[in-house]
């Protein structure tokens, strides 16, 4: 069997948690290959609700675990994780890669004054720090995790560059000690765990965070995250062969949602806009912030599909549609009277684009039995296999692993 990629083609939140954890019996391991921990992934299973910010969502199937050098660590918060596991009487067999970026104190407050100083006009950053941690990765400013576990970390330099722009630095001691011990025994080589993996004949995933238009070359910027998010980021983050990357699959949710600042053309204003919020219970992970919601974009779609050579799609949330009394898909936009259905050409007026819809079967009242789905939910789904030229392989219909139906083999 081939590794697998799992990659968000929206805005993120599209259910890349359950995904990973529905097909995580096929895998020896599962790797989490970018972002932080501003990114959450939920799982229900059995009635209960598990949502996990850096430990790759294999957790449950008791797999492998591996957290690659191309995610920004924050050691407190995976050390949460790690005790919420303890406490289900479990322990993740996990390894960290030592060239992961750190995640300080430091980098979150930096966070909180850049993005006090955008104003009127903030991004909506979570505030957990991912940014500046990335970028003091660039500026060779920042200690690795490595580093930390071999106690050949020195945060002079980065305290001093902090200090031009905060009036108070934080103090570093217990959280350094502390993170030492988390890491203790954790650290090595991540690229080099998956090759071996692969040579014995055992299959990876590999699973990413937030969506691919919050990619930080192409996505909606400068309202994206501070990672890349897309599927070609898997050979560079993990440090292994593009050919090992495998097979792509690619989630998205039967309609649209973001959270936080930026263009988002199909947003569906006023009382559909919040049921469907209601119903899907469209609030961050991470946050809490409630998640803006708009009509499934065939364009910007397309757009993923072609960036992140997706081969199969996984739609979600199909059932939440049912409580909805209209459906549409945005096929196109119009920018001064001219419409497009290309993502790139528009990107850099995509706050003046207005959709072009096209209204389909509402699934209104519709039941979604196991292995069935309604007419109109399958003229949806072939709509989108048209339109994307791949095969829609799985479709979520509950927010339990076993409302799932497998279309293809």
């Amino acid at each position: 069997m081939r590794n697998l990629c799992i990659v968000g083609l929206q805005w993120g939140d599209e259910g890349k948690g359950k995904i990973v954890d529905y097909y995580a019996d096929r895998f020896h391991a599962v790797v989490r290959f970018n972002g932080g921990s501003n990114a959450g992934h939920t799982i229900v299973h059995n009635g209960r609700t598990f949502v996990f910010h850096l430990l790759p969502s294999g957790l449950l199937k008791k797999k492998r675990l591996l957290i690659g050098p191309g995610v920004a660590l924050d050691p407190l918060t995976l050390n949460e994780e790690l005790g919420m596991l303890a406490k289900e009487g479990g322990e993740a067999d996990l390894m960290v890669d030592e060239r992961c970026t750190l995640v300080t104190p430091l980098e979150k407050e930096l966070d909180s004054f850049i993005e006090g100083l955008r104003g009127a006009k903030p991004i909506g950053t979570t505030k957990r720090g991912i940014g500046p941690s990335y970028a003091m990765r660039a500026l060779r400013l920042t200690p690795r995790a490595g580093d930390l576990a071999k106690g050949d970390f020195d945060l002079s330099s980065a305290i001093a560059f902090y200090r031009t722009f905060l009036k108070e630095i934080p103090d570093l001691s217990g959280w350094t000690e502390n993170s030492k011990k988390i890491l203790a025994g954790r650290t090595g080589d991540v690229g080099g765990e998956i090759m071996a993996l692969n040579d014995a004949g055992h299959s990876v995933m590999f699973e990413g965070a937030q969506g691919t238009l919050l990619d930080l070359i192409f996505g909606t910027y400068p309202f994206v995250t501070g990672a890349h998010t897309i599927a070609s980021y898997v050979p560079a983050g993990l440090g292994i062969p593009n050919g090992a990357l495998g097979d792509v699959m690619g989630v998205a949710k039967a309609y649209t949602t973001r959270v936080g600042g930026g263009p988002f053309p199909t947003e569906i204003p006023g009382e559909t806009g919040e049921q469907i919020r209601k119903e899907g219970k469209e609030y961050g992970a991470t946050t809490g912030r409630p998640r803006r919601v708009g009509w499934l974009d065939i364009v910007g779609l397309k757009y993923a599909v072609r960036l992140n050579g997706v081969s199969e799609l996984a739609l979600t949330k199909v059932d939440i549609l049912t409580k909805i009394r209209e459906m549409k898909v945005c096929v196109g936009y119009s920018i001064d009277g001219e419409e497009t259905g290309d993502f790139s050409k528009a990107l850099p007026r995509l706050a003046e684009a207005k959709p072009v819809y096209r209204t389909m079967p509402s699934f209104y009242g519709l039941e979604l039995r196991e292995n069935h789905l309604p007419q109109a939910a399958e003229q949806l789904v072939e709509f989108l296999e048209e339109e994307l030229k791949v095969k829609v392989t799985l479709v979520s219909t509950g927010e339990e692993r076993s409302a799932t139906m497998q279309r293809h083999a």
